[in-house]
């Protein structure tokens, strides 16, 4: 399915592999959707659903959803304010 929702994310909390930078379980992520302007956590069942190829990320207004891939969650990183 494609994306229907682009968002920012705002912080990415997980366990890496201290050697690969694998997820090894990830907590949660705080984001904004691009399309309404909402801030949101989202959590495993609650936010964001895991499947074999990536994190689908939605929106809690039902604005969209987007798949993140594990490298673009392994190399996020905060942006400097």
């Amino acid at each position: 399915m494609p994306d229907s929702c682009h968002f920012d994310l705002l912080d990415v909390s997980a366990l890496q592999d201290p050697c690969s930078g694998r997820i090894v379980h990830l907590y949660s992520m705080v984001a904004r959707c691009l399309s309404c302007e909402v801030i949101f956590k989202a959590q495993e069942g609650a936010g964001f659903v895991s499947n074999a190829a990536a994190r689908v990320l939605r929106c809690p207004t039902g604005c969209g959803e987007q798949s993140l891939k594990a490298a673009t969650l392994r190399q996020w990183t905060p942006n400097a304010a």
